[in-house]
């Protein structure tokens, strides 16, 4: 096992990095560039709090999303969401004088919480909604309910805890005429500054336009300046549309779920149900001694080991090679598993994110989590038109920095190739729980990068560009996470999470233009969502 430096430090201080980048730049060579320490941001602008002496004037409930701690989400398992809500009351009392803070903690089902924040709202003349973690079950319901009530409100993200129920339904609500501000920041001012807006409805005339209209414009004055996005020269000569379609209509993907189906057809490729019942049988056939020699490389191939143990690793080695073995056996080219689903319910042995990475690096095969097809027809893409791997993720948006964060458990180490140098990486448990063994891939910085995904229920595709400039390090949210300068408008990444949902596939590369070209001839209508 190789020595590898890392540092602590609070990565919400604007997601400053969390690798030491003297050693960074020693193992990644020619793959690294040495980001701007300096950030530059546009001037805030606030709205002047309410001059009444102390003496509040305005009522704001401040609605906080969790889960119960021992539930295995974002930001992780028992998260002291007591203490953070504490701290986030404290912070917006002592720096908003005249309005007073009404809490209320949401967690439980739909139907008992919302008539909880609806009485709230009778109450109160705003709403400031705090999304703490990722409890889908209750936003899907809570934030269309919330946009109904016709209040001032604000939706704030807590960066690697809330992002995805806040991109989404968040982005819903608005889609279905919901009149919120969505603020995602790793600067706490910025939600300070919004909220001291509320103070404005004491005033004559105050409405839920107005006040929308003045939060929006102080939120975007807090919006980072655009950076450097030079990059890198990356050649890629990308292989003939026509060549693509083609490798696709002889592919097969197979799916790991618990549910049985039939096989089926999506952009011409194969979709093979199969279940924990196969992947174990292949596991319990895997002499130890084999998934030991792969246990092994990876751990002395590694920057360090953090969490896992050896048996860890070990379960990872023996569900890599049960994975091969039943691509070989069914003939196929790419496998996606419920990792998640099957990990917890205890049909899946060990998690498969080394394997993962080894498949992608490789080049020969592809593998990704989740069992989301389309996160895994975009890697295919990738792979036959640019001949690299690809990283599925969970994105972040940090409008402090003008940065999306890609962050996933589940990520290669060769994303210019499978002949290209590797990046250095960390085997950690998986982050939500705290088991098994995951990757934190430190990715190389300094390349444009080129973001999609599709919707194949209205055929259409996202997607976005960013230059790759940090890898964060924060205890919060999945393991590896690359920070990436956004290149166009990033006020347009807000809306369209509901349609085409979290996930996002980044592939290295300028490569817009190619990606664009294979959706027109999929007839799938682009939106450029930056």
């Amino acid at each position: 096992m190789k020595k590898y430096e890392t540092f602590r430090h609070n990565p919400c201080e604007n997601c400053r990095i969390g690798i030491s980048r003297r050693i960074f730049l020693k193992q990644c060579g020619h793959m690294m560039t040495a980001a701007g320490t300096g950030l530059v941001f546009a001037g805030s602008q606030s709205c002047s709090p309410s001059s009444s002496g102390g003496q509040a004037n305005v009522r704001v409930g401040l609605v906080s999303v969790t889960a119960p701690p021992e539930w295995n989400v974002w930001p992780y398992v028992n998260f002291d969401y007591k203490t953070r809500k504490a701290e986030i009351l404290n912070e917006l009392q002592s720096s908003c004088p005249g309005i007073e803070f009404v809490p209320l903690s949401v967690q439980g089902e739909p139907d008992v919480e919302i008539p909880k924040v609806q009485n709230l709202a009778g109450q109160v003349d705003g709403l400031l909604v705090s999304v703490l973690c990722t409890n889908w079950g209750l936003t899907t319901a809570l934030f269309p309910a919330i946009g109904e009530l016709k209040i001032p409100t604000v939706f704030v993200d807590e960066p690697y805890a809330g992002s995805g129920v806040f991109l989404c339904h968040g982005a819903k609500a608005i889609r279905q005429g919901a009149e919120v501000v969505m603020l995602s920041t790793c600067r706490f001012q910025d939600v300070v500054d919004v909220a001291r807006c509320f103070s404005g409805l004491g005033k004559p005339g105050a409405s839920l336009e107005s006040f929308t209209s003045e939060a929006e414009r102080v939120r975007k004055s807090n919006f980072a300046a655009p950076g450097d996005l030079s990059c890198l020269d990356d050649p890629i000569r990308p292989a003939d549309v026509r060549e693509v379609l083609r490798r696709l209509e002889d592919t097969k993907i197979l799916r790991v779920i618990s549910e049985k189906g039939d096989p089926y057809k999506v952009f011409g490729a194969t979709v093979e149900p199969v279940s924990f019942d196969e992947i174990n049988a292949a596991y319990k056939n895997v002499a130890p001694d084999k998934a030991a020699l792969w246990a092994d490389r990876w751990i002395e191939e590694a920057g360090e080991v953090v969490e896992p143990t050896r048996e860890d690793i070990l379960d990872s080695g023996a569900v890599y090679l049960a994975m091969m073995d039943i691509l070989a056996a069914r003939g196929a080219q790419a496998i996606t598993m419920d990792c998640l689903g099957g990990f917890y319910s205890g049909k899946l042995p060990g998690y498969p994110c080394l394997g993962f990475r080894q498949m992608n690096d490789d080049g020969h095969v592809s593998g990704t989590c989740e069992a989301q097809i389309q996160d895994m027809l975009a890697m295919l893409i990738s792979r036959y038109m640019f001949d690299r791997a690809s990283f599925a993720s969970d994105p972040v948006l940090d409008t402090s920095t003008n940065r999306i964060i890609y962050a996933h458990c589940v990520a290669p180490t060769k994303m210019l190739g499978p002949d290209g140098p590797s990046n250095p990486f960390l085997i950690r448990s998986h982050a939500e729980d705290g088991k098994g063994a995951a990757i934190q891939s430190l990715l190389p910085t300094g390349y444009m990068t080129t973001s999609f995904r599709f919707d194949g229920t209205h055929q259409s595709m996202v997607i976005h560009q960013a230059k790759a400039v940090d890898n964060v390090d924060e205890p919060k949210a999945c393991r590896t996470k690359l920070a990436a300068e956004v290149k166009g408008d990033i006020e347009k990444l807000f809306y369209e999470w509901d349609r085409f949902s979290w996930h996002r596939l980044t592939v290295y590369g300028d490569v817009q233009e190619p990606i664009e070209e294979l959706a027109k001839a999929l007839k799938m209508d682009v939106i450029r969502e930056a």
